[in-house]
C-alpha cells in the first residue's frame, strides 16, 4: 500500500482501507473535486469552495462525520430530514417554504431580537428537507429605533447537514446576505440585498427594490449583473396594506414572479402564508416560494434571499407592535 512500503512490518499488518463517506453521492451522480456529490444534471459546483466538503472546509477534516438521529423540533408541526448538498437538493426542488422561528421573548420583553429562519424543500413524496437556518446579524440600536426596512444587517445563511448542525458550534456558513443601512425617500436610497458565497466571497447576485409609486416591486440580478426576474403584488391585497393587523394575518399575499420586463408570463411566486397560532401571538411568518421551471440553483437562492427581503420590507413589525407601524416603501 502507498506510504507503507518503507515501513517494518514484521507481522504482516496491513492497516484497514481508506473509506471515504462522501464517495457515492445519492442518486448516483458524478463525484466533484474534493469528494463532494455533483450536482443533479451536471450542474457545476458553486464557486467559493462549496464544491468540496463542506465539513472540510470548515476544518472537521479529520473529524468522523456525526451519525444521523432524530431530527430536532425547530418549527412545531414540521417533521424534517436532511440533505448533504443544498444546491443538488435546490437543482431538483420546485419550491422551498421559509418559516421564521417564533420569538415569545419578544412579545414579554417588549425588545427586539435578531431574526431566524429555517428553509425547507419540500415535496409530495419526500416530505420537509432542512436546507438553511438563516440568522439575521445586526446592532441592537438599529433594531430597537429603526424600521425593518431601513435597518443594516447581515443574513448569515447556513448549511444544516445533520441534528447536530442545529448548534452553533456546528453550522456551516453558506451564503452571506448583507442589506446596508437605507433611509429611503421616494426613488433615492433604494433598499437592495447583496449576496456572497461564504467560502471564497465571490458574488452570487443581489435583489434590488426600484420605486413604484404603490404596488411593490423587486428585481433579481445574477452575478452578472444580468437582471434575471422580476417579482411584483398588488398592494391592495389584505395581507400586504394590514400587513401586521390581524386580518392581514389571516390573509395572504402573493408577490408573482416574472421572468420578462413587461410582466406577462407568471413563472413562479412569493406567498406570504396565513398566520399560524404562533404567528399570531408573535411576528414570525411564513413563505411558500414556487420557484420558475428553468431557474438554476442560484437563481433559486437569490429567490430565497429576496423572500427574506420580503419580510423586512412589509411584514417585519417589531415587539409587540400590531398596528402596522412598520414603515413600508414602495
Amino acid at each position: 500500500m502507498q506510504g507503507y512500503e518503507s515501513v517494518p512490518n514484521p507481522g504482516g499488518y496491513m492497516p484497514p482501507p481508506q473509506t471515504d463517506p462522501y464517495a457515492q453521492a445519492p442518486g448516483g451522480y458524478a463525484q466533484a473535486p474534493g469528494g463532494y456529490p455533483q450536482a443533479a444534471g451536471g450542474y457545476p459546483q458553486s464557486p467559493g469552495g462549496y464544491g468540496a466538503n463542506p465539513y472540510q472546509a470548515q476544518g472537521y477534516a479529520n473529524q468522523p462525520m456525526p451519525p444521523m438521529g432524530v431530527a430536532p423540533v425547530i418549527i412545531p408541526g414540521i417533521t424534517y430530514t436532511f440533505v448533504m448538498d443544498p444546491m443538488q437538493e435546490l437543482a431538483l426542488s420546485t419550491g422551498v417554504l421559509i418559516r421564521q422561528q417564533p420569538q415569545f421573548f419578544e412579545q414579554i420583553s417588549g425588545c427586539e431580537s435578531p431574526n431566524v429562519y429555517f428553509v425547507f424543500s419540500q415535496s409530495p413524496s419526500t416530505g420537509f428537507k432542512l436546507l438553511f437556518k438563516c440568522k439575521e446579524q445586526s446592532e441592537c440600536c438599529q433594531r430597537q429605533c429603526c424600521s425593518a426596512s431601513m435597518r443594516e444587517f447581515i443574513m448569515d445563511i447556513k448549511h444544516v447537514a445533520n441534528e447536530m448542525g442545529i448548534r452553533e458550534s456546528f453550522q456551516n456558513s453558506f451564503i452571506r446576505a448583507h442589506k446596508p443601512f437605507k433611509c429611503t425617500c421616494f426613488c433615492l436610497e433604494r433598499p437592495e440585498m447583496t449576496a456572497t458565497y461564504s467560502q471564497g466571497g465571490e458574488l452570487l447576485g443581489r435583489v434590488r427594490q426600484p420605486f413604484t409609486c404603490c404596488d411593490p416591486k423587486f428585481e433579481i440580478y445574477d452575478s452578472s449583473g444580468a437582471l434575471k426576474y422580476f417579482i411584483y403584488a398588488d398592494c391592495c391585497q389584505c395581507g400586504i396594506c394590514c400587513a401586521n393587523n390581524f386580518c392581514g394575518k389571516m390573509s395572504e399575499a402573493r408577490f408573482n414572479i416574472y421572468n420578462d420586463v413587461n410582466m406577462t408570463q407568471m413563472v413562479g411566486s412569493i406567498v406570504k402564508k396565513t398566520a399560524t397560532l404562533s404567528e399570531m401571538v408573535t411576528s414570525a411568518d411564513s413563505y411558500q416560494i414556487t420557484f420558475p421551471a428553468q431557474a438554476l440553483p442560484n437563481e433559486k437562492l437569490l429567490l430565497i434571499i429576496a423572500g427574506l427581503m420580503i419580510d423586512y420590507q412589509y411584514f417585519e413589525e417589531k415587539a409587540g407592535d400590531n398596528n402596522n407601524n412598520n414603515n413600508n416603501h414602495y
